[in-house]
């Protein structure tokens, strides 16, 4: 499994954001200012927003531990923190982690213990060396008969595989999804990929899937 791109990785911090700031300071004050000049974000919140639905930071600019510059996107809710890049999720915990520190600066209060529990996101583009349709004949000769049935030379593969949690459950993490990539032809062996996971452990999982179909 080749990786072409990363459409989206993000980290999330479910915790109660509450308690990063106890004092109950204005963090349009210094806070926010400080975020905005640090990452150049050149989308962001104001104090007259309805921030019902988070405070979001668009367009930054963040500099990794390799020297990297990568655009970030950051949304701080009232019971998490989300950051997004196009990089890794390895990227995302690391510009949380930054600011986090920088949160005693502002009155601000930080422990590890405070975050409740870590959610990633990984969307990739990738190029596999094997076909869906060799995972089971019957289907394979299924997509025949469906392209006989449809007619004017129309031609169907298997090409998505999906695999959901439990949906009654009360915690449903995002769905796996492996799936052609839209507008390309079968020979391509070109996919988009979707997994509730960090994105090194996302590409190693579609790693054993590429064996399971060769």
């Amino acid at each position: 499994m080749k990786l072409i791109s990363v459409q989206l990785a993000r980290a999330t911090w479910l915790a109660d954001v509450n308690e990063f700031n106890p004092r109950g300071i204005n963090l349009f004050a210094s806070f926010a200012p400080s975020l905005i000049e640090n990452y150049k974000f050149k989308i962001f919140p104001k104090v007259e927003d309805d921030l019902t639905k988070g405070m979001k930071f668009s367009k930054g600019e963040y500099v990794n531990q390799k020297g990297e510059s990568l655009m970030v996107e950051l949304v701080i809710y009232s019971d998490g923190i989300v950051a997004d890049t196009n990089a890794s999720t390895k990227d995302c915990e690391e510009f949380l982690e930054e600011i986090a520190k920088t949160f005693p600066n502002f009155d601000l209060a930080y422990a590890p213990e405070m975050i409740q529990r870590r959610f990633y996101l990984s969307q990739l583009f990738v190029s596999c060396s094997a076909r869906m349709n060799a995972i089971n004949e019957k289907l394979s000769a299924f997509g025949v008969r469906l392209s006989e049935a449809v007619g004017q030379q129309s031609h169907y593969e298997l090409s998505a595989l999906e695999f959901w949690p439990d949906q009654t459950q009360s915690f449903k993490p995002g769905s796996f999804s492996f799936q052609k990539k839209a507008g390309t032809a079968f020979s391509d062996n070109r996919y988009w990929s979707q997994a509730a996971l960090r994105t090194d452990e996302h590409l190693s999982l579609l790693t054993e899937l590429e064996a399971i179909l060769s």
